[in-house]
């Protein structure tokens, strides 16, 4: 069953009910002019900053690329700060994340450096988001997540992981088989779990609610609630049919797509997520997003199921009536948070 609207239409939502500051808001920063104007507005509705700031380097060395306007306006609202330590620093995701976990020399010297940036930035700790790593190297990332979680926890750091959706526990999956929820957790004080990207080759939802039900079903089977926080998009896929891969849409973008070429938005009853087709020079386009309506049917799930929180992927992308849901789950503080550790 489906439902038109059109493009930006008004929704009037149920907000969850009293639920207050019962989860922790966190989001995903990139350094792009509209991720830094969402940060300056809304940072004061954020639980913890993930900025992508951090790469590593062959050597276990760390390649920084932070934007100093971000981090001061963090500071300024007392919003702990989650360095994220990725492996996008090479186009050999792969190859470079397997000979950091696999060499214990240049694993050591990768913990050092991540240990350094927190004591010198004060940051609260990291989010560890290595992708493509190679199935054989799970041993190899648990044991790594285990020293940096023992180094880390005595300094009163935080450390969490990206995880990739699992809806079952494959050791040779190509993509996930890396990682043990079960194990990582041990080692983690979260994990976020990315439910999302469920369609990418094909067109079809990025996170349809059946698919979330079915990650957050699995990782239950895994690890506590409470150390698990639901990975939530809010971004769209543009797709040509029928190969090739989408390119990514911000809600901003989805409805102004729609609006440019007339087309009529489809709300999926089922899948819960809207979508649109449209045709530009001669070529058809599919398009599927998130707007307030999915954000808040995947919020749903993480209060009824008592998970620790969410992650949003990203700031500068999402539709921007969920901060009014934000909003009614926070509670007032007296004073923020402070961002700094000794």
């Amino acid at each position: 069953m489906v439902a038109e609207s059109r493009p930006g239409r008004e929704i009037n939502e149920p907000l969850p009910g009293n639920n207050r500051h019962v989860i922790d808001n966190d989001w995903y920063y990139v350094n792009e002019d509209t991720a830094r104007q969402d940060l300056q507005l809304h940072a004061r509705q954020i639980d913890h900053l993930l900025p992508f700031w951090f790469g590593i380097t062959e050597e276990g060395g760390l390649n920084s690329d932070v934007d100093r306007e971000a981090e001061r306006n963090a500071e300024e609202a007392g919003l702990p700060i989650l360095a994220i330590i990725h492996n996008y620093s090479s186009r050999e995701y792969g190859p470079l994340v397997h000979r950091v976990l696999t060499n214990e020399a240049i694993r050591r010297n990768l913990i050092r450096n991540i240990v350094r940036l927190v004591r010198m930035k004060r940051y609260l700790g990291v989010n560890i988001d290595f992708q493509f790593v190679p199935p054989r190297d799970r041993a190899d990332l648990t044991a790594f997540m285990r020293e940096l979680y023992e180094a880390l926890t005595p300094l009163g750091r935080k450390v969490t992981i990206s995880v990739p959706a699992e809806l079952e526990d494959n050791p040779q999956h190509p993509f996930s088989g890396a990682f043990s929820y079960r194990d990582l957790a041990r080692y983690s004080d979260y994990l976020y779990v990315l439910a999302y990207d469920e369609h990418f080759a094909t067109p079809g939802p990025v996170a349809s609610i059946g698919f979330v039900r079915r990650v957050m079903d699995f990782a239950e089977t895994q690890v506590p609630a409470a150390k698990l926080k639901l990975g939530i998009p809010v971004y769209g896929y543009d797709w040509v049919p029928p190969g090739g891969f989408p390119f990514t849409l911000s809600f901003a973008e989805a409805i102004e797509t729609a609006q440019a070429h007339g087309a009529t938005i489809v709300y999926d009853e089922e899948a819960q997520e809207p979508h649109f087709t449209y045709t530009a020079d001669g070529v058809e386009h599919i398009v599927w997003f998130e707007d307030v309506r999915s954000f808040l049917v995947k919020l749903e799930e993480v209060l009824k199921r008592l998970w620790r929180g969410t992650g949003v992927w990203r700031l500068g992308q999402e539709d921007p009536r969920v901060w009014a849901i934000v909003g009614a789950l926070q509670e007032p503080q007296a004073s923020p948070a402070s961002n700094h550790h000794a």
